[in-house]
């Protein structure tokens, strides 16, 4: 008897999950192109994979950092102003935003190997990017294993040294097996990324909490809970896409600049410092009164830092061309 009434148990659990499934993905809609600009798609292995381009003059790619509801949304207010004197892609990295998000096994050499495709099949040589937080150092680690797609790097609160290096250890192994699970793991995804559970996240990111509106909190939601988006969320999770770059940034000899928010509070100021000792030559912009993402919160501070960067390099290789070659539909 006792296992049957735990048996009956667990399917009222199960099913209580799966009903609360169904309502948590009732009001998601398919996302539509936010940042405006030209729409384009290309084809990575099978897999769709969105972004847009602005303006015109020589290249600059956008790479949004990784989380739950992460796309190239986090560029709004970057888009624009670098659009003025270059061609601005804004690219959502497989799994996130308008891009597809397939069970995959999802992993920084996965990241690499994407970033390193896209960037070849826009057939416009190096590229200066533009990249933030888990996102940045994937690029850093590119940078010093096949420096032939990069120009340039500008990184925002980057990961790698302080944040997101360490193994995965077997509680966050059981974590992510915990997530893929297809009913109960949906559910614990679900609650994790509720609007009440997004909007803590984000005041978090921000040093003054009354930018994460509500408009704010419903963009990531919708983005956080669309099809298969768990998958790559199970994977940060779970460790699985931790990054050293240690080594690696010792060993980019790109020019590189990078920026962090004074009161950043999930990736401490204090791994600022981290990175002035194992990169003394980089370029170095503190953004004040500024968190974890200085780019949308002081953007005018961020952007004339950015573009400052760009127009010095240019001035330094003469890459300032514009491209005659578009983006690249498949």
């Amino acid at each position: 008897m006792r296992w049957r009434k735990a048996a009956a148990a667990g399917g009222a659990a199960l099913g209580a999950a799966a009903l609360y499934n169904v309502t948590a993905s009732h009001r998601i809609a398919s996302l539509g192109n936010v940042l405006g600009g030209e729409t384009l798609e290309m084809d990575w292995r099978g897999h769709r994979v969105a972004y847009t381009r602005h303006g015109a003059g020589a290249p600059v790619l956008l790479v949004h950092g990784v989380y739950a509801g992460a796309s190239s949304y986090e560029w709004r207010n970057t888009v624009d102003a670098l659009a003025q004197r270059h061609t601005v892609y804004a690219l959502d990295l497989l799994g996130f935003g308008r891009s597809a998000r397939p069970n995959v096994r999802y992993t920084p050499a996965l990241y690499q190997a994407f970033l390193a495709d896209f960037m070849a099949r826009l057939a416009h040589g190096p590229l200066a990017v533009v990249a933030s937080s888990l996102s940045a150092a994937f690029v850093v680690a590119l940078a010093a294993r096949d420096p032939r797609h990069i120009a340039a790097l500008a990184l925002i609160g980057p990961a790698g040294v302080g944040q997101f290096r360490e193994a995965a250890s077997t509680g966050q192994a059981a974590t992510q097996l915990l997530l893929d699970a297809p009913i109960l793991g949906t559910a614990i995804y679900n609650a994790l990324t509720s609007p009440v559970s997004m909007r803590e996240f984000l005041e978090e990111q921000y040093a003054n909490d009354r930018l994460v509106t509500d408009e704010l909190v419903e963009e990531y939601v919708q983005n956080a809970r669309q099809p298969g988006a768990k998958h790559v969320v199970a994977a940060l999770v779970g460790g699985r896409l931790n990054v050293d770059i240690r080594n690696a940034l010792r060993r980019v000899r790109h020019p590189l600049l990078i920026l962090w928010g004074d009161q950043a509070r999930t990736n401490s100021v204090q791994n600022a410092h981290a990175f002035r000792v194992l990169k003394p030559d980089a370029e170095w912009t503190l953004v004040s009164n500024a968190g974890d993402r200085p780019h949308d919160e002081q953007p005018g501070q961020t952007n004339e830092a950015i573009l400052r960067f760009l127009d010095q390099f240019k001035r330094t290789t003469g890459r300032g061309v514009t491209p005659t070659s578009g983006g690249i539909v498949s």
